[in-house]
């Protein structure tokens, strides 16, 4: 799929505000709403918009404790970490994960009330599985996100090809 300057301006704004009406993203890119409509319904039939979120801060509801999980596997076979990761996210407190390279195979964030909380979780629910020979775990003191995509999407050169 090929993305113009309009498209990237398009994915721009809804990077910073996903909840821009048509009219609006149309006064921006300076094309009619119909145009812009027709625009977005071709980025997210071809998979470039994935979707869209609320972002909920967790810790104003007592989940404050942010902390990251860097698992190492007993045996290097990616179709026991490809599992390990889909079970894992259905813990309540696990937000993501991610296969890695280097010395372990996995990280995972997780979210808890406190360190007694965090403690729990991790010899409950990763501790105790046999895959993982180990874990090493970092809280998090803080963190920011960049939500805005506007340089990033100047990375891809006019009328670039994206493959989805």
């Amino acid at each position: 799929m090929n993305i113009d300057r309009t498209d990237r301006r398009i994915l721009a704004l809804l990077s910073n505000n996903a909840r821009m009406t048509n009219k609006e993203l149309s006064f921006e890119v300076g094309l009619a709403a119909s145009s812009v409509h027709e625009r977005l319904k071709r980025l997210h039939e071809s998979g470039l918009i994935a979707g869209a979120h609320t972002d909920v801060r967790l810790e104003q509801i007592g989940l404050s404790l942010k902390a990251m999980l860097f698992i190492q596997l007993s045996e290097h076979k990616k179709q026991d970490l490809d599992r390990l990761l889909r079970e894992v996210l259905k813990i309540p407190e696990v937000r993501a994960g991610w296969m890695i390279s280097g010395r372990f195979d996995a990280v995972v964030e997780v979210v808890t009330t406190d360190t007694t909380h965090l403690h729990r979780l991790v010899v409950e629910q990763f501790s105790s599985r046999p895959e993982i020979s180990r874990i090493e775990t970092s809280i998090v003191f803080d963190s920011v996100v960049q939500n805005d995509l506007s340089e990033t999407l100047q990375l891809i050169e006019e009328g670039q090809s994206v493959n989805v």
